[in-house]
Order: C-alpha cells, then sequence, then structure tokens
C-alpha cells in the first residue's frame, strides 16, 4: 500500500500504525490521538475510527485492493450479471412476441366476428327496409279497400233508398190504373147511397132473404 501516507503527519505505514475514519481519512497513531482519538483533523468533526489490520471489514479491505485484480473481479461480475440480464431479456422477447402473435390472431377474430356482425347489420336493414315498403304497400291497399268500400256503403244506401220510393210509388193509387180507379168510383157510389139511406135497406132485405132461406133448409 505505496499510495497510502497519514493524512495529518505523512508518515508511511510501516513506521506507525494507521487508522482509517468514516469519512475516507487515514491518521496514523500518533496524529489520532491528537487532540482526540475519535476526531477527523482535516473535517474538523467527530468520527468513528477503524484500526487498519486483519480485523477490517471486507468493505473497507475492498478500498485497500489491487485495481487490476478488482476491475478483473469487477469485469468478470459485470460479465456475469450482462450474461444474466441478457438471458432475462431474450426470455421477456420471447414471452412478449408470444403474447403479440396472440394478440394479432384475437385481433384477427375480432375484425372478422366485427365483420360478421356487419354483414348480419346489413342483412336486418335490409330485411327491415323490404318489411317497410311492403307495410307501406298493404297500407296502401287497405287504403284502397276502405274506399271502395265506402263506396259500396254509399251505392247501397243509394239502391236501398230507391227501393223504398217505388214501393211507396206502388202503393198510392194513379188514375191511370183502371182497379184502383174503380175502386174510387165504387167508394164515392156507396158514399152516394149511404147518404140516401139505400145501404141501410139493401143490408135489411139481404138480411131478410138469408133468414128466410135459413128457415126453409130448418124442420122447425
Amino acid at each position: 500500500m505505496e499510495f497510502i501516507v497519514c493524512n495529518g503527519c505523512g508518515c508511511s505505514p510501516s513506521k506507525r500504525q494507521f487508522f482509517i475514519t468514516a469519512c475516507s481519512h487515514v491518521f496514523c497513531e500518533t496524529c489520532r490521538t491528537t487532540p482526540t482519538a475519535d476526531f477527523c483533523h482535516l473535517c474538523k468533526i467527530p468520527t468513528k475510527t477503524l484500526k487498519m489490520d486483519a480485523s477490517l471489514p471486507k468493505n473497507v479491505k475492498k478500498m485497500f485492493g489491487d485495481v487490476g485484480v478488482m476491475s478483473t473481479d469487477i469485469h468478470k461480475r459485470l460479465a456475469r450479471v450482462i450474461g444474466f440480464q441478457k438471458i432475462q431479456k431474450s426470455i421477456q422477447l420471447k414471452m412478449e412476441n408470444k403474447k403479440s402473435v396472440m394478440r394479432k390472431e384475437q385481433t384477427k377474430k375480432v375484425e372478422k366476428k366485427t365483420e360478421e356482425m356487419h354483414c348480419q347489420l346489413s342483412k336486418l336493414t335490409s330485411f327491415e327496409e323490404n318489411n317497410r315498403k311492403k307495410l307501406e304497400d298493404i297500407e296502401r291497399e287497405n287504403e284502397k279497400l276502405r274506399n271502395l268500400i265506402s263506396a259500396l256503403e254509399l251505392k247501397v244506401a243509394s239502391s236501398r233508398d230507391i227501393d223504398d220510393d217505388e214501393f211507396f210509388m206502388q202503393g198510392t193509387p194513379t188514375s191511370s190504373n183502371p182497379s184502383v180507379a174503380g175502386s174510387d168510383v165504387d167508394n164515392d157510389e156507396l158514399l152516394d147511397y149511404d147518404l140516401l139511406g139505400l145501404r141501410n135497406r139493401s143490408d135489411s132485405s139481404s138480411s131478410n132473404c138469408s133468414s128466410q132461406s135459413n128457415r126453409g133448409g130448418s124442420l122447425f
């Protein structure tokens, strides 16, 4: 450790016992005890000190190791770390590629399903449009039928009115009908007979004749 000297007086470790502080300063045993043992003369603060011998912790001993050996060891450890991370990255990449393939397959399935749904929707839209047109045609036919029924009802009503008028016309006597005219004359003559009192006489004579005929035919 040729690079190590006392940070207080500059002496080498071969002459005196050295100590290292927690703030990474090195002092000989003489400088360490001046003014106190646990004190850094450079930082001017109290600090913990360790004796530089075989009892030093490993993390502190590494501070005094050979840089070449340490670099080789670090290189090996870095190589192991890099190799491990490379393997993990490769596995991660494979997993991501697998997931990507699965996502692509799922995307294709979804796209296919979406296309099928679009086709079904188009069919349903066309079916609905056809039904709407048929419904409109049916409505027009119904309107025609309603108009036809209304016309027929009007025609039937008018024909009934004509039949009623003809019926009443047939029941009314006219001068052109001889029987009806004769009945009018007979009624007038009977009225004249009644006025003269002849009808009562004819009725009484007819009743006498009928009574005589009844007597002639009877044993008593």
